[in-house]
């Protein structure tokens, strides 16, 4: 009896020392109208579901309800994005850099004003005051147009997260600092090592994007909402975005940017890949009767392959009739009307990670999403990427120096150009000897990526207050966190030193021609 009372003892002190969570409450703002985003931010979530805590999700992608997690539908944003305000992706796909900073400003503004009139935002406004939530798990990829939830629930830890890598605006939530000489901004398709006018460029646009999100959209979002929620001593906006005790965010350095982040920035690439099960029979039997394997051809969930028009549609089927030694399975969201080949099957939905595992799959046609990339490179499949805007142009462009992928351009596309950038990255074993040495790369960590995420979250949840990881840089400002008021400071040291010796001299001349003239006076 007393054995059992001790290691009853010594189990509680272990359980406290190693800081196990159960029952939090946790609210779930996910107001980033993107299913890539959904798919990345659900797989956190339900396996925060799976250790015992309850979640409240507040969002325009609903999913099928489980217990202890509750889906609060923004039914008003996608049709405000798509329908009111007409935003074509498609069209997007062919604006500049430069142009799409503008066309996303008004992209996250339609999000907050969809979510502003949607009857689901009544739905957690109707939640009492005093309702506890002890942590609440924010996707700051769109701005903070319902992070005055967090005042209405008296301020719980707010640990921000996003599935879109590391963008610049993310020192403006967490600290930190973004070097613009070795980080491209996410709509340029540059390297690390950029040329001069590359990094002028790259400063160029980065500056503009945190102008706009400091001077333009930042102030909008907060007249917006102030009209939405009645509250009393309602802070500004991004200072309540700023309350972020912890960031998550989806990056490896195996293919992203090697920069510096602050102590509660926390990397957690790849935390959506979990283990994937088999194939469904008929898939497994179409991969199998492959002569030389399987390629997958998916354009995401933001671009439909039903969208990119007939011409197009048939110049791959065209092109994958002409390798018949290769079986290609082709996400294709509605009815094609098209014959195809024995070769191809198309389906609405595919078992992406099961599909890029099975080991007679060589190759992925894909948009060069972030997931979708990371995806083929954790299980070492290497690409055939067609990019259309945001980061898509510059993750083709990271694996294209990796060597694990060639690119085709979607507005000069034809039946030979698929055809033979297909088969170059299918015949050519370098191409997928890059990609299995990048994916031992990122799969070879000291713990998986979705643990690291939920431990994290768990630490806020038992430290509710912590201070001591956050970045310094939110309270210096700009000016001295970037040491301008110090480099200032040293250019005048500088002028005032080369300056003193120059003016004492022109003063000693002149003296010496005043004399000079009054002695022949």
């Amino acid at each position: 009896m007393r054995s059992n009372v001790l290691l009853l003892v010594l189990f509680s002190l272990s359980a406290g020392w190693h800081g196990i969570v159960q029952g939090a409450n946790i609210l779930c703002i996910m107001t980033v109208p993107s299913p890539s985003h959904h798919i990345w931010n659900r797989v956190i979530m339900e396996e925060l579901v799976e250790r015992g805590h309850n979640l409240t999700v507040v969002s325009q992608d609903g999913d099928k309800s489980r217990t202890n997690l509750t889906y609060i539908l923004l039914e008003r944003v996608y049709s405000t994005l798509y329908e009111e305000e007409g935003i074509d992706l498609l069209e997007v796909s062919k604006e500049s850099p430069f142009q799409s900073l503008f066309t996303f400003k008004e992209f996250y503004l339609s999000m907050c004003r969809g979510a502003l009139k949607s009857d689901g935002l009544n739905v957690i406004l109707n939640y009492p005051d005093s309702f506890q939530f002890d942590l609440v798990l924010y996707d700051f990829g769109c701005g903070p147009c319902l992070l005055p939830l967090l005042h209405k629930f008296n301020y719980p830890p707010l640990v921000s997260l996003t599935p879109f890598s590391n963008p610049p605006y993310s020192v403006d939530i967490a600290g930190g600092h973004k070097h613009y000489a070795y980080t491209p901004h996410y709509a340029l398709p540059y390297s690390f090592d950029m040329s001069f006018a590359e990094r002028a460029y790259n400063t160029y646009l980065c500056l503009w994007d945190a102008g706009l999100r400091m001077f333009d959209i930042m102030p909008k979002l907060d007249e917006m909402v102030r009209k939405r929620f009645a509250f009393e001593n309602l802070p500004y906006i991004q200072d309540i975005e700023r309350r972020t005790v912890l960031m998550l965010v989806n990056t490896n350095p195996t293919f992203d940017a090697p920069e510096p982040l602050a102590p509660n920035v926390i990397p957690v690439g790849g935390a959506h890949i979990k283990t994937p099960g088999p194939l469904p029979a008929d898939l497994e039997d179409f991969v199998a009767q492959a002569k030389k394997g399987a390629v997958l051809f998916s354009l995401g969930s933001n671009i439909r392959s039903d969208t990119i028009g007939e011409d197009r549609q048939r110049m791959f089927i065209e092109a994958f009739r002409r390798m018949p030694d290769y079986h290609f399975l082709w996400k294709f969201e509605s009815q094609l009307h098209i014959p195809l080949p024995p070769n191809v099957i198309i389906r609405p939905w595919l078992p992406q990670n099961s599909i890029l595992n099975h080991p007679r799959t060589k190759g992925f046609i894909t948009h060069s999403g972030g997931l979708s990339t990371q995806e083929a490179s954790w299980f070492g499949v290497p690409l055939i990427g067609m990019p259309f805007f945001v980061d898509q142009h510059r993750n083709l462009k990271r694996s294209l120096i990796g060597g694990v992928a060639e690119g085709l351009d979607f507005a000069s596309l034809s039946t030979e150009k698929i055809r033979s950038t297909v088969m170059k990255v299918l015949e050519t074993p370098i191409y997928r000897e890059n990609m299995q040495r990048r994916a031992a790369y990122f799969r070879d960590q000291p713990d998986k990526p979705l643990d690291r995420a939920i431990w994290w979250i768990e630490y806020v949840v038992r430290h509710p207050t912590v201070e001591h990881l956050r970045s310094p840089t939110l309270k210096l400002g700009t000016v001295k966190a970037n040491l301008l008021d110090v480099y200032l400071f040293f250019i005048a040291v500088i002028i005032f030193m080369v300056s003193l010796p120059v003016f004492i001299i022109r003063r000693t001349l002149c003296r010496g021609q005043t004399q000079v003239k009054k002695k022949q006076q």
